[in-house]
């Protein structure tokens, strides 16, 4: 995602962390495209596949759409060479891929 967003000069800051550091209810969101209001999340499975990290995932994402900002969560299987180029056409849109 960052090469991708990097070639096609789309401004954005990774790995900005929301809502205080270590505390509940924050989140350390993967990319935010800063003059679209979008918030851009990896879901991988590995670090997304718990009963608790879909619990804290669902609050991330609700604090903040509660700000302002469209949520957008790109699946890891969706950022392969064949579908990351229509798959991130859609998140700095602010829609998800199926």
């Amino acid at each position: 995602m960052y090469n991708w967003l990097a070639k096609h000069s789309i401004l954005f800051t990774a790995q900005a962390p929301m809502f205080g550091a270590g505390e509940l209810g924050s989140a350390t969101v993967d990319f935010i495209l800063t003059a679209r209001n979008i918030a851009l999340r990896v879901m991988g499975g590995y670090w997304h596949s718990t009963l608790e990290t879909n619990a804290r995932d669902l609050l991330g994402k609700e604090k903040l759409a509660e700000v302002g900002y469209t949520v957008v969560d790109v699946r890891e299987e969706n950022l392969t060479a064949g579908k990351i180029d229509n798959t991130m056409e859609l998140a700095i849109s602010g829609q998800e891929a199926l």
